[in-house]
């Protein structure tokens, strides 16, 4: 029998309800609230943001477009493609160039259509586009010279396609086609800074070894900065972020000869003030300034201290110490030219040609010298002039 201390565990309702009893002081109880470690917390915040984000970024039914070139009304062209939101239709033996591609072609379940479509994830539009263009292009159509850059861009559509898909045929094409046109002096020269930084941009990214189109588009480059026919900033920035030592070299090199003629002002008490170009950078600035110190440097030894003469075929020894002489005392005069004293004394291979010029003219070094020294002296003037030209990048260093 239940004591009277005891509670009652059931309660019989009726005769058909029996409910579980519970005790009227635990039913009023406040209950604690069960302890909940922050670390726990801050997990269920970051489950729910997850969920909720997973959500909210469910792939949509994407509205599919068909191509206005490439999805063929041709009854023969069975072949449809999805590549991005756009489906193509093309006749399917264009795909033979591509082993890949007639794998997944020979593995789609059923015949393809605008609801069950052959997908292709890894090229973008643009590059399936492209890729198409070359596969139903003419002869005639893919040995044409490159006239505008939308030709070129197709050329660095292909050449990524070659990237992610076996395609040799294609790749050997696309290779030579990109050689060519950077060796095409009409169409370089009708080529913007951007087009030119583009350039050099995509070969770098490309896995091909571009290094001979990309030494020519850099020296082309380089000449149209020397002409001063292409602006100097641009070509400062693509050189810095592909490490261009050539095209570094003579960007910053004009780029100092530009500053001095246009971004300085004098001031009444006599100090010049520089105001650099803002795209530039305060390490660019500084290597400019490190640049021009080096190079003034560079023709004040030049200037005080005439190169070595090399002797002539036809002189002796005893002669040609004579000869080294009047060199270097013919020099030292030339230096001193009105023509070259009117010249900055940063623009090196300027004063080098200038100094060149004069003394091939001077009439005492003629009468002054052996025939074949004067030669060689003046031979060796022009290749200083060239080993300048070449190690223009080791001017503009970053100081220590």
């Amino acid at each position: 029998m239940p004591t009277n201390g005891s509670s009652r565990r059931f309660v019989i309702v009726d005769d058909s309800t029996i409910r579980e009893a519970k005790d009227r002081k635990q039913d009023n109880r406040p209950r604690k609230r069960q302890r909940v470690d922050s670390d726990d917390e801050d997990a269920k915040a970051k489950d729910a943001s997850t969920f909720t984000y997973s959500f909210q970024n469910v792939d949509k039914p994407m509205s599919l477009v068909r191509d206005p070139v490439y999805y063929s009304d041709d009854s023969s062209a069975t072949c449809i493609i999805r590549v991005g939101g756009s489906l193509f239709k093309i006749h399917h033996e264009l795909l033979s160039c591509c082993p890949f591609m007639v794998e997944e072609l020979h593995n789609h379940r059923g015949l393809t259509s605008d609801k069950n479509p052959l997908r292709f994830v890894v090229p973008t539009e643009e590059e399936f586009r492209a890729f198409l263009w070359a596969l139903y292009a003419t002869t005639e159509a893919l040995a044409e010279a490159p006239t505008e850059h939308a030709h070129l861009e197709r050329l660095f559509h292909i050449a990524f396609m070659t990237e992610k898909y076996d395609i040799p045929l294609l790749e050997e094409w696309v290779t030579s086609a990109i050689h060519s046109a950077a060796t095409d002096t009409i169409f370089m020269d009708s080529c913007s800074s951007a087009t030119l930084a583009h350039f050099i941009d995509t070969a770098t990214r490309l896995r091909y070894d571009y290094t001979k189109t990309l030494a020519v588009v850099a020296k082309k480059w380089c000449d149209r900065l020397l002409n001063k026919s292409t602006p100097s900033v641009p070509a400062i920035q693509a050189a810095d972020k592909h490490d261009l030592l050539e095209l570094r070299g003579v960007a910053y090199y004009v780029h100092v000869q530009d500053m001095l003629d246009r971004q300085t002002t004098v001031m009444d008490k006599g100090a010049t003030q520089l105001c650099a170009d803002p795209k530039l950078s305060k390490g660019q600035v500084l290597r400019l300034l490190s640049g021009h110190w080096s190079l003034v440097s560079l023709w004040e030894r030049l200037r005080l201290k005439p190169i070595l003469l090399p002797m002539g075929s036809t002189c002796t020894a005893d002669v040609h110490s004579r000869c080294r002489a009047t060199w270097e005392r013919r020099w030292t005069s030339a230096a001193g030219w009105k023509r070259i004293l009117g010249l900055s004394s940063a623009d090196v291979l300027a004063l080098l040609d200038c100094l060149r010029d004069q003394l091939s003219g001077d009439e005492d070094l003629k009468a002054g010298i052996n025939s074949d020294c004067r030669l060689a002296g003046l031979e060796a003037l022009k290749g200083l002039k060239e080993k300048t030209k070449e190690g223009l990048a080791d001017h503009f260093f970053e100081c220590l």
